[in-house]
């Protein structure tokens, strides 16, 4: 195929079009609505807040536990046919919620079913496509995507709270699984998996011959991302190798730093709004914010096309830490604002950087394989974690503790994070590789 022709044509950006929509309606109304509803599900259910965290927790760790599941499926049937069929099993489990009338149904509906559902349509999948389709805007590629849920995300809290007064939440999670049925439509039409089966290549240029070959011996594209993409040789790990650095302990340990809040928040965070004396359509708005304006973070991610990825996000983490700890005296609306402006920026950010960090350490082959322990790892903190915070709140009256701890989690992260070196690649003698300048 002539470049020209190739250019013009590059499906790589309506993948990334596709992927928007796909991750931010398969996940945002599932995900949001959950806690902000809490309060109506434990008035009518006679469920404590801890229940509420737990159902919540196991949700996020089974759609991580679905992790590998995925990774699995993408090989045997493609990212397409994963995504599609993991949009039903939502839309499954999400209308089922919405005739739960036990705890135990509603983890089996929302928890299980639905977490399976997301678990294979969601985050993973859009960061598998980024990696697949891209090289040199791989990072912009995946801050597009991610900024779906953020844009839909922001408008679930306002929106939910309308439905709420109108119908009650029991409706809501109706049209949730109507929205995952439309989800899955747009994904068996327009997803396609990789360059490769249209005739295309990464970014839609033609491999440069001197690189590839190097890198891995045929005309496989070059696998840097980041400011050394145009300067480094691809480092050649498989997912098993990289298993094995302290590199990925602790670039799991920073994606935990991110996380872990960001989910406490999502489902205790109307609960603590309101504790503090906010009305529920202020709490909705707040956290309707907080979602949005992590969009301008989930851009900011993108800087990792250009910059070292860790120090993008080192100083992602320090806002994050800056916004939790400002959470611990937000008792007007100003400063309840300025707090979560701070999170959803560093949040967004730093949500970005994890699978660009990923990517950058290890290349794309062990993408899949990293990525799918990782998200193991953190789906169980994310489990945990708003259980945790739902108890110690059952026995104080305020998350303020857990907060403490979760803001100072994410300033250790940033500084350790800052100073994390990528591993040199096995076999690799540091002469083989060019010197690179990181920023």
């Amino acid at each position: 195929m002539p470049k020209a022709d190739q250019k013009r044509s590059f499906y790589g950006w309506t993948v990334v079009v596709v992927g928007f929509f796909v991750y931010g309606f398969g996940i945002g109304p599932g995900y949001y609505s959950w806690g902000f509803f809490a309060p109506e599900v434990i008035a009518e259910l006679d469920l404590s807040r801890q229940q509420v965290g737990s159902i919540f927790g196991a949700f996020t760790l089974t759609f991580a536990l679905a992790g590998p599941l995925a990774a699995l499926a993408f090989r045997r049937f493609g990212v397409r046919t994963t995504v599609t069929l993991g949009a039903l099993l939502a839309a499954l489990g999400f209308g089922l919620v919405s005739r739960a009338d036990s705890v135990v149904e509603l983890y089996l509906c929302y928890s299980l079913i639905g977490g399976i559902g997301i678990g294979l349509s969601s985050a993973f999948a859009a960061q598998t496509l980024a990696v697949f389709w891209f090289k040199r805007y791989r990072a912009l590629a995946i801050a597009i995507m991610m900024l779906g849920a953020a844009v839909v995300g922001g408008m679930v809290t306002p929106v939910d709270a309308i439905i709420l007064r109108l119908w009650g939440w029991r409706f809501a999670w109706v049209l949730i699984a109507g929205i995952s049925v439309l989800v899955a439509l747009i994904s068996a039409v327009f997803i396609r998996d990789r360059p490769e089966h249209l005739g295309q290549h990464p970014d839609g240029r033609e491999p440069e011959e001197d690189v590839s070959a190097h890198a891995e011996g045929s005309a496989s594209p070059s696998l840097e991302i980041g400011a050394e993409a145009k300067t480094a040789i691809a480092p050649k790990w498989t997912a098993l190798e990289a298993l094995r650095t302290p590199q990925f302990a602790i670039l799991t340990l920073t994606s935990m730093a991110n996380i872990v809040p960001w989910r406490v928040l999502s489902v205790h965070g109307r609960l603590h709004f309101e504790d503090l004396g906010f009305t529920t359509t202020v709490a909705a708005a707040i956290l309707g914010v907080r979602v949005g304006v992590s969009a301008v973070g989930r851009l900011s991610g993108s800087l990792g096309d250009i910059f070292s990825p860790t120090k993008v996000m080192a100083v992602s983490l320090l806002i994050n830490g800056i916004g939790l700890g400002g959470l611990l005296f937000a008792d007007t609306p100003t400063l309840a604002y300025s707090c979560v402006v701070f999170l959803g920026v560093g949040y967004g950010a730093a949500y970005i950087s994890e699978p660009v960090m990923f990517a950058h350490f290890f290349g794309r082959n062990a993408f899949v394989g990293t990525s799918g322990v990782r998200l193991v790892v953190t789906g169980i903190a994310g489990y945990a974690a708003p259980t945790l915070a739902g108890a110690a709140a059952d026995r104080t009256g305020t998350y303020s503790h857990t907060i403490a701890v979760l803001a100072v989690a994410c300033l250790v992260a940033s500084a350790t994070i800052f100073f994390c070196r990528r591993p040199d690649p096995p076999g690799d003698s540091l002469q083989d590789q060019p010197r690179v300048i990181t920023m």
